[in-house]
């Protein structure tokens, strides 16, 4: 069987083809498998690592429809097409995966003109204009919520939740103390909150926290921060001027095995509403409070955050007007509500779909 995966622009794109991709070659490994990619995009960086080809194309984000830069744009996207179309023909796929982002449209309608099947994953609740706009060459639509399904308007779609990598939940047998270990300068008695804003960071999240982190901290409240590449010398800079030495642990990035360990260790998460994240969290049984990003397109994170919510999974809080001290009784109130909590994990389990690498997987098998 022969593959080709396509997405890209943001790791919520990436890193479900790449779970798919593992469980692929795990059901039947002489699957060949060519990911078709952005020159210059986080996926030609993310992508080879995994042992999975990588071929990249021009693309570029259509960011107004009707605009002086629409034109370069198109152009370049049409390049990209007849690059895709060239490496489509050579490969003689037999099925196609998008993921979404700009790419995917190039690789997708290439296969398509070709007559090779086109599989969508759809992973955010309000799709994607690239996923919306492929949906009706598709043979299967993957969602992650069942709610999506009514954007595309047709009967094509299966539940199958996110496909994420194996290994993202952390061993049975590591235990929260275990997990708290790994971490210099947590203490095993402390109520422990992770915060994530994504792979790049979030300033707007990262600013909230550090403004809550005094009075947290007061509280003997300790937590785990990944504040993105871009952000941690400011971050820790930030924290030295607080005079906060202890249970304060700023990372800029966590690989796959060290965030395991941090959901593990963490007994609340404050987090962005990116799908990847979100699905991450229910995966391990996190409850969490999202602030999504304002800026995202059609406000989809908040989308994502919604259905949690409306499962009794998490708690949402909008970034505009959200303050240190609003996030800082966010957290205490939830400290000290141990049942909402475990309620709040419960949900989360019950949201979870652990086998959804092996589902999207199969969709692709039976096309």
């Amino acid at each position: 069987m022969r593959v080709i995966l396509s997405g890209g622009g943001t790791a919520g794109h990436i890193m479900p083809a790449i779970a798919v991709a593992e469980s692929l070659k795990l059901q039947n490994p002489s699957t060949e498998i060519l990911y078709i990619g952005a020159l210059g995009g986080m996926e030609e960086r993310l992508v080879p690592p995994y042992g999975i080809d990588f071929q990249g194309v021009r693309a570029r984000k259509l960011r107004k429809l009707f605009s002086l830069s629409t034109i370069p744009v198109a152009y370049n996207l049409l390049l990209g097409y007849y690059e895709a179309k060239r490496y489509v023909k050579a490969f003689k796929a037999d099925v196609v995966l998008s993921t979404g982002g700009y790419v995917a449209a190039a690789a997708s309608l290439a296969g398509v003109k070709s007559g090779i099947p086109l599989v969508i994953c759809a992973p955010d609740a309000v799709p994607g204009r690239t996923n919306l706009l492929l949906a009706r060459y598709a043979k299967k639509i993957s969602v992650v919520f069942p709610s999506t399904s009514t954007y595309f308007r047709n009967n094509r779609c299966e539940v199958t939740g996110l496909p994420l990598r194996k290994g993202i939940v952390a061993e049975p047998n590591i235990s929260q103390a275990d997990a708290i270990a790994r971490f210099d300068g947590l203490r095993m008695d402390c109520f422990t909150v992770l915060v994530l804003g994504g792979s790049q960071g979030a300033v707007g999240l990262n600013s909230v926290v550090l403004e809550a982190l005094p009075r947290l901290n007061r509280e003997s409240i300790q937590i785990i921060h990944q504040t993105g590449e871009r952000n941690i010398a400011f971050c820790t800079s930030e924290v030295q001027r607080l005079g906060i030495t202890a249970q304060y642990h700023p990372v800029a990035f966590m690989d796959q095995r060290m965030m395991a360990m941090a959901q593990r260790a963490a007994d609340l998460v404050v987090c962005r509403g990116g799908i990847n994240t979100l699905s991450e969290l229910l995966q391990n049984h996190n409850p969490a409070i999202v602030v999504p990003l304002p800026s995202a397109y059609a406000d989809h994170q908040t989308a994502n955050a919604r259905e949690l919510v409306a499962h009794g999974a998490a708690q949402l809080l909008p970034e505009p007007g959200l303050s240190g001290e609003m996030l800082a009784d966010a957290v205490l109130q939830l400290r000290r509500d141990t049942v909402r909590r475990m309620n709040m994990a419960n949900n989360a389990s019950l949201l979870a779909k652990p086998d959804a690498a092996d589902r999207v997987a199969r969709l692709l098998m039976d096309h």
